[in-house]
This record gives structure tokens, C-alpha cells and sequence, in this order.
């Protein structure tokens, strides 16, 4: 980690992205207290991570990739009745925790079956069942739908933000390599590389700073192209018998002159619409640019 500098407020999800080897599961494990920090200070609900590690560990929830705190030979049932005990559950009240977590995450009719009869996906739904048995205030979200097929993955982060969030008012960071799962679930994204917080923001806070030259998609006459020195970037991306339809990088401040260019050399525009970046596109630029000139708001 180097500086890293990042606020979450109260019932807000904030989606974790970075390549490979960024520190973001670091980052999760010390909010978790499962390490410490060199230097600095982390505070989770107002708690310092270093001096209430124990009162931190009451109000957070765990979701990672590794399922070795498990007990094989106990059904899914009975892994979330020994959790549950832990977090200091009892009686019907536990009873009705366990029922809402397993069928939160689909696992009610799986539930009397032992842990390693669980495939790899039914494994990773119970550790986000273990997750909601506690009080959690914060949920702490490690690759939760990495074992998980496409339709489940964006089934729990609809789940995450109606349910955990919008109704019950929990703060959410969510550590994930899935673009889409981060778009849906996420109020901003903090992008991290080498150990730092390069970009933070909603999507399109991140696609303003980014946008140096905005790209656009402009119809124009079929035969215009070849009468004109265009030099701006641009691809062919449709022909048709008569229109053609061009993908254009252009400023934003520069297009109105870029129009009446293309007017003034006699050039049939029938229509302009600007495309947005994608998460995609993002992701491949603050992994692999300079992100020295991005202003970053934490």
C-alpha cells in the first residue's frame, strides 16, 4: 500500500477495481483487521482498526474466495448454526438468521447436505450466507462472484444493492475483477494500481477526467469520405449503400468546429451522438497509462 487515502460513507457501495497485484485485497484484509497498517490510520464506524480490532470485527462482514473456515463434514446448515453461535445468535432468533441467509443466497434446499458435497459456486454462496448472519455495518466484499456463473453474479449484486443497502442501510466495498458486476452495484468506483488510489468516483465523474477527447458517432454521405482530409483519429464502423457511419475522437469544445468543417466541404451529416467509455475502456487506461495527470477525489 502507498497513501492510500479513501472515505466510504453510511449505506453507500463502493466497487474496488485494479489489475492484478494492486493491493486491493490487502486493502479489504486490513479494514477486516485481519493485518495491520505499517503507519497511517484506518477507522471502520468511528473504531480504530489498531486499537478496537475486536469492536471493529463486531460490525464488519467477510466474503473472500477461501472456504478452508469451513468444517467439510458439517452440512451447510450446521456451518451457519457454529458461525452464528460465534456472533452470538441464540435460539429462534439464530434459527431465523440462518433461514433468511440461506435463502437469500438459494441454498435453502441444499442446506442438510454436507460442505464438500458443495461445488465450488455453492461454497462461495455460503461464505455470503456466513456474511449476513452477523450485525454487520460494513460488508467486506473479496471476489464474492468469482466462482459464480454470470446470471448468479449479477443476481447477488442486485441483491447487494436493494436489499443490503437501499432497505437496510449497509455500507458495501465490493473487491472484483467483473466490470459489469462493479457497474451494477456500485455508487463509485476506486480504482487502485501499484499500492495506490489512482481514480475515485462515480463512473461518470471517472469518464469526465478521462475524456480528454470525447468519441463520437457521425452518419454522413457515402460518397463525402473521399473529398475530405479528416484529421481527427476516426474508424469506418458501418457501410451502406448510400451513408456510411464514422467513430470520431474528437474534444468536446472542438466538435461544433469539426461539424461546420465537414459542412462547409459539402458533406451530408444526418445525424452526431456521443459514446460513452465503457468500464473496459477505463479499466485499460488506469492500468496501463500514466495516471500521474488524473485528478483523484477520494
Amino acid at each position: 500500500m502507498n497513501g492510500v487515502s479513501l472515505s466510504v460513507n453510511r449505506a453507500e457501495v463502493v466497487g474496488l477495481l485494479g489489475p492484478n497485484g494492486a493491493g486491493k485485497t490487502t486493502f479489504i484484509k486490513i479494514l477486516a483487521t485481519l493485518i495491520e497498517p505499517d503507519r497511517g490510520k484506518v477507522f471502520v464506524g468511528g473504531y480504530d482498526v489498531e486499537k478496537h480490532p475486536s469492536k471493529v470485527r463486531r460490525i464488519i462482514g467477510l466474503v473472500n474466495t477461501n472456504e478452508r473456515s469451513f468444517y467439510w463434514r458439517l452440512t451447510g446448515r450446521q456451518n451457519l448454526d457454529f458461525f452464528a453461535t460465534l456472533y452470538g445468535h441464540w435460539g429462534k432468533e439464530k434459527e431465523k438468521r440462518i433461514d433468511e441467509a440461506l435463502e437469500t443466497v438459494g441454498l435453502t434446499n441444499m442446506a442438510d447436505r454436507r460442505f464438500f458435497c458443495y461445488s465450488t459456486g455453492q461454497r462461495q454462496r455460503l461464505a455470503i450466507a456466513r456474511a449476513l448472519l452477523s450485525n454487520a455495518r460494513l460488508i467486506l466484499f473479496d471476489e464474492p462472484a468469482s466462482s459464480l456463473d454470470p446470471l448468479a453474479a449479477s443476481e447477488l449484486a442486485r441483491f447487494t444493492r436493494n436489499r443490503l443497502v437501499n432497505e437496510q442501510g449497509m455500507t458495501v466495498i465490493w473487491c472484483t475483477h467483473n466490470l459489469t458486476e462493479a457497474e451494477i452495484v456500485s455508487d463509485r468506483i476506486a480504482f487502485m494500481k501499484n499500492g495506490r488510489v489512482v481514480a475515485c468516483g462515480s463512473l461518470e465523474e471517472i469518464r469526465h477526467r478521462l475524456a480528454r477527447e470525447e468519441t463520437y458517432e457521425i452518419e454522413i454521405e457515402y460518397d463525402s469520405l473521399a473529398q475530405i482530409r479528416i484529421e481527427h483519429p476516426y474508424d469506418v464502423l458501418k457501410k451502406g449503400s448510400s451513408r456510411l457511419v464514422l467513430r470520431v475522437k474528437v474534444g468536446s469544445d472542438e466538435l461544433p468546429g469539426f461539424i461546420s468543417f465537414l459542412c462547409r466541404k459539402k458533406v451530408k451529416v444526418y445525424s452526431c451522438r456521443r459514446i460513452e467509455m465503457g468500464l473496459e475502456e477505463i479499466f485499460r487506461i488506469l492500468s496501463s497509462g500514466d495516471e500521474n495527470w488524473l485528478e483523484v477525489e477520494n
